[in-house]
């Protein structure tokens, strides 16, 4: 029996070339090419089309056979991991970052899938530097998907290498303080790029709304000045008729690498905007829509199920690389992100007027006995809005939240929620009832306090409990959870570290994901600078010991 494979360029299959295949008919190699999940038989030319990513299985499943291939020569083969002679990690990966930074190396279009945690971003940052070095690009643009998520990355970038990071449209203040300008400094910087000297070029995913800002990136890909794209939360950019996601489309680089820690397959659909924009899905939307749906309901146009979807999984996993947590022997027990929000504007006023209004009492703040708790209002201004004001109620720490909540339960996960006010305890589980949470302050009872363990610990549909520091911090068992996310900081070390173990204890088989959620430029980050790296000058000030001058100087620290 001989089998003729000839290749060429794809006319179904959605890849450049295929393999069609033709023999006399023979039941078993029929049967094997079925139980391929990309196929298509052509009657005219009594060929099947198969996608040539599948020639090794092809050899294969039919080595007993006469192979016969003929057509265009493709070469298949992956360049060699070549690292750069002069490249050097300036912090340490782990085994399975290693492992992502040679498959960056080998790689130029792919999706970084690792579950949240697993340090996508130092991955990114080490592959571009890396590229750098050995094809001499001049910029990485990294596009967030998240607006805050645009600081981690500046913060990031100084911690894992030692090129430089610029946010568009930052200007510094004449405190130091670094603002980020609108969409006309922007633009500004995108025209005059040449001024710009650090390596690593930041924005978030709503720049690309304004159209001139798109129309010159764009430019800048094409002639080389932006030779690497990496889009963070990729995942938020699904809607490719939306202006900024046909904005996002037209941004192409010569290395181009999508990032989410979220199950795509989930939702079939959101995977069209990632596959088309890594140059791997050639038809439009409606196509790709008709393929994989089974659409029904009034008038036909409602989406009643999916099909082919082992077919889309194979074509996701050809391009993607994806670890979790459980299957990561070298993680380390507890994993620890530091994430920074922008407020929103209108919090951002009312932050302000608090601020001001402490600032103009301050003499009798330094006087009292406890000057911490004259603080409490602008700590919780960056929390919520709504526990000091009724017309405005706004927070940008909830709105992350929310979406970390999502990310988590969908990879399976429970999610344990921190803040140190009752008061905000409310709107939390407010936002979070599709959850169905359970929450523990201090004003329940003992029986109701254990019912909530209860439910969070072996309800599977219970994902998630939301509870003070106080109450829920100490002495409890919550090893259902895997993240743990704090909205705000107690000022004792000793005590946010005990509010850590309630997931991490005895009976925990999994890592550990700890998110710690600052309002950028605020109290937030100079009392989370405090009470991580200078925790002992948090006891002593907690506990009365610091001299009264010392108190001036940190109290004029702490409200900037």
């Amino acid at each position: 029996m001989k089998i003729n494979v000839r290749i060429a360029e794809a006319k179904k299959c959605n890849e450049e070339y295929s393999m069609f295949i033709s023999f006399n008919y023979n039941q078993t190699i029929v049967d094997k090419i079925k139980s391929y999940s990309t196929r298509y038989w052509t009657p005219d030319s009594k060929e099947w089309e198969v996608p040539l990513k599948k020639l090794t299985d092809i050899v294969n499943d039919f080595g007993n056979y006469d192979i016969d291939i003929s057509g265009k020569y493709v070469e298949l083969e992956t360049k060699p991991v070549e690292v750069p002679s002069n490249f050097k990690f300036k912090t340490k990966p782990f085994d399975h970052q290693l492992d992502g930074f040679n498959y960056g190396l080998k790689y130029d279009k792919w999706l970084l899938g690792d579950e949240q945690g697993l340090g996508k971003t130092k991955q990114v940052i080490d592959i571009a530097v890396a590229k750098k070095l050995s094809n001499g690009y001049k910029h990485c643009l990294i596009i967030c998907g998240v607006n805050g998520l645009k600081w981690n990355w500046y913060n990031e970038v100084h911690t894992h290498s030692d090129e430089g990071a610029y946010i568009l449209g930052q200007r510094e203040k004449k405190s130091g303080t670094i603002v980020i300008g609108g969409n006309a400094d922007k633009f500004d910087d995108v025209l005059n790029i040449d001024s710009i000297k650090e390596y690593f070029i930041i924005t978030n995913v709503e720049t690309l709304r304004y159209a001139e800002i798109t129309t010159e990136l764009a430019k800048l890909c094409k002639n080389g000045t932006i030779n690497m794209i990496a889009a963070d939360e990729c995942h938020k950019m699904k809607n490719p008729s939306s202006q900024q996601g046909k904005a996002f489309l037209k941004l192409q680089a010569k290395t181009m690498i999508a990032m989410t820690g979220t199950p795509l397959m989930n939702n079939p659909l959101d995977l069209y905007i990632i596959l088309k924009w890594l140059g791997y899905e050639k038809y439009p939307m409606y196509a790709f829509k008709k393929h994989y749906c089974v659409m029904g309901g009034f008038g036909g146009y409602e989406i009643v199920g999916y099909r082919n979807l082992d077919e889309l999984q194979e074509r996701l996993n050809s391009i993607m690389l994806r670890r979790l947590k459980a299957d990561v022997l070298d993680l380390p027990e507890k994993t620890y992100i530091d994430e920074y929000v922008e407020m929103t504007a209108k919090q951002a006023v009312v932050y302000k007027e608090v601020k001001n209004e402490i600032k103009a009492n301050i003499d009798n703040i330094k006087m009292s006995n406890n000057p911490l708790a004259e603080l409490i209002r602008m700590r919780q201004a960056t929390g919520y809005t709504g526990i000091l004001s009724t017309k405005i109620e706004e927070s940008a720490k909830l709105d992350r939240m929310e979406e970390l909540v999502a990310d988590a339960v969908e990879n399976g996960q429970k999610v344990v929620i921190f803040s140190n006010w009752t008061q905000m305890t409310t709107p939390i589980a407010k936002r979070l009832m599709q959850y169905n949470p359970a929450v523990i302050t201090g004003e329940i009872n003992t029986d109701t306090r254990q019912q909530m363990i209860d439910k969070f610990q072996n309800d599977k549909n219970c994902h998630v409990i939301v509870g003070t520091i106080g109450a829920m911090g100490t002495g409890l068992t919550l090893t259902s959870g895997t993240v743990e996310i704090f909205l705000d900081h107690p000022w004792n070390r000793a005590l946010y570290d005990q509010a850590v173990d309630r997931c991490h204890r005895i009976g925990q088989k999994h890592n550990v994901t700890i998110y710690n959620l600052l309002c950028k430029d605020t109290i937030d980050e100079r009392i989370w600078g405090i009470v991580n790296k200078k925790g002992m000058m948090s006891d002593y000030m907690v506990d009365g010991k610091v001299d009264s001058l010392h108190k001036s100087e940190l109290l004029n620290y702490l409200i900037g």
